[in-house]
């Protein structure tokens, strides 16, 4: 009786230490790409820079603003606003200082497609502190985590899936699940700008229905010390 619990136990402490090595491996190979992140983030993104965002619906909305919020003889633009440790800001340009943000809710959309979690790496490092990433898959060319929105821990089965290029170690592609389903895909497109490695182009394309999306341009960066 007391060799079999002796074996139960022995069992016991072999399944958890398993589990807990298993763990330990998770969170270091979460550490190492956040490191791989981190690192190519220092050495290809500047600390900041301005770049003019080119949308149809954009262009759209910016014809509906009321005269009197425009700057005379200036035509509005749309323009992202970027600093490490911030993140992204979405102004409008050649308007009323007070009106500058009225197209803030569209930030989401940078979030949306990745970019700014390793541009900005400090934001990728706050879903490793919040428990809310995990490493899913690989193969030659991404490394693939799984991440969850923090303020809705308990839906398991909503989630985002980021293909991080393994060379650049930057979000190549995001897919976005609801109740476990694709719902939204967001491809990004980068270009070697001078020394750094900046997005161009950002693609939203739905999954469900009859599909749609919607296309961001970046064009003119500049940068600021």
């Amino acid at each position: 009786m007391k060799r079999s619990k002796i074996k139960l136990s022995i069992v016991l402490i072999i399944i958890f230490l398993f589990s807990f090595s298993f763990a330990l491996s998770t969170d270091k190979k979460i550490v190492e790409i956040y490191n791989n992140i981190a690192k190519m983030s220092h050495t290809y993104t500047p600390e900041h820079y301005t770049v003019k965002v080119i949308n149809k619906k954009f262009e759209e909305a910016l014809k509906e603003l009321p005269e009197d919020v425009l700057i005379s003889g200036k035509n509005p633009y749309v323009l992202i606003d970027f600093t490490k440790g911030k993140g992204v800001r979405i102004l409008i340009e050649n308007i009323k200082d007070e009106y500058k943000s009225l197209f803030s809710m569209y930030e989401d959309y940078f979030k949306f497609s990745g970019i700014s979690k390793v541009q900005n790496p400090m934001e990728f490092k706050e879903i490793i502190d919040q428990g809310v990433v995990k490493f899913y898959k690989e193969d030659k060319d991404y490394v693939v985590v799984q991440a969850w929105d923090p303020e809705k821990k308990d839906k398991k089965d909503d989630y985002a899936l980021f293909y991080l290029d393994k060379k650049m170690w930057i979000i190549k592609k995001a897919i976005y699940y609801v109740d476990g389903t694709p719902y939204v895909e967001a491809i990004n497109q980068y270009e070697k700008i001078g020394k750094y490695y900046l997005p161009t182009r950002i693609e939203l394309k739905s999954l469900i229905g009859e599909g749609g999306g919607d296309v961001f341009y970046f064009k003119d960066y500049q940068f600021k010390k």
